[in-house]
C-alpha cells in the first residue's frame, strides 16, 4: 500500500509542469476573449451577407461585402492562432445575436440600412476597444500578433460605418 502511495505520488509531481506548461498557454482571459471576438467576426460575416440582400443603398451593399470579406479573414486568423495555442474557438452565435439577427433579417431598404450601419458604429466601436485591451493583455504571442493585425482593420471600418451613417442622416 505505502508502494502504490509513493508511486501516485511522484507520477502527480510528475504531472505537474506539463500542467503547468499547458495551462500556462490557455489563460481564462484569452479564452473569452477568443469566444467574445470568433462569435463577433461570425455576426459581422453574417450580417455583412444580409446588408448585400437586404440593402437599399449600394454603399451598404458594398459596406456589408466588404464585411463579409474582411471578417472571414479575420475569423480565420484569429481562429488559427486560438487553435494553435489549444484555445477552443465557438462555432456558433450567442442567443443575442442570434435575436438581433434575426431582427434585422425581418428589415429591408432604408430601414434595414440604418439599423444596420447604426449596429455596426456601435459594434465596431466596441470592437476597436476590446482589441485594443487585449492587445495588451493577451498571453500568447502568437493570438497577440493576431489581434495586433486586426485592430486596423477594425478602426478602418468604424470610419466607413460612422462615414454611411452620416449619408443616411438621423434616424
Amino acid at each position: 500500500m505505502k508502494r502504490l502511495a509513493i508511486t501516485i505520488g511522484c507520477a502527480l509531481i510528475a504531472a505537474l509542469p506539463v500542467a503547468n506548461a499547458v495551462g500556462k498557454d490557455q489563460s481564462p482571459e484569452d479564452q473569452t476573449f477568443v469566444n467574445e471576438a470568433s462569435r463577433g467576426g461570425k455576426m459581422e460575416v453574417k450580417l455583412g451577407e444580409l446588408a448585400e440582400r437586404n440593402s437599399a443603398s449600394s454603399e451598404v451593399k458594398e459596406f456589408g461585402a466588404h464585411m463579409v470579406k474582411d471578417h472571414t479573414r479575420l475569423n480565420k486568423e484569429l481562429g488559427s492562432a486560438a487553435t494553435s495555442i489549444g484555445l477552443t474557438v465557438p462555432t456558433d452565435l450567442s442567443e443575442d445575436q442570434k435575436a438581433e439577427y434575426t431582427k434585422l433579417s425581418k428589415l429591408s431598404g432604408e430601414s434595414f440600412d440604418k439599423e444596420y450601419i447604426d449596429l455596426m458604429v456601435k459594434d465596431h466601436t466596441e470592437d476597436l476597444a476590446a482589441f485594443q485591451k487585449a492587445e495588451s493583455t493577451a498571453q500568447d504571442p502568437k493570438l497577440k500578433m493576431a489581434i495586433s493585425s486586426a485592430i486596423p482593420v477594425i478602426q478602418e471600418h468604424l470610419n466607413m460605418a460612422k462615414s454611411d451613417a452620416a449619408k443616411l442622416g438621423p434616424r
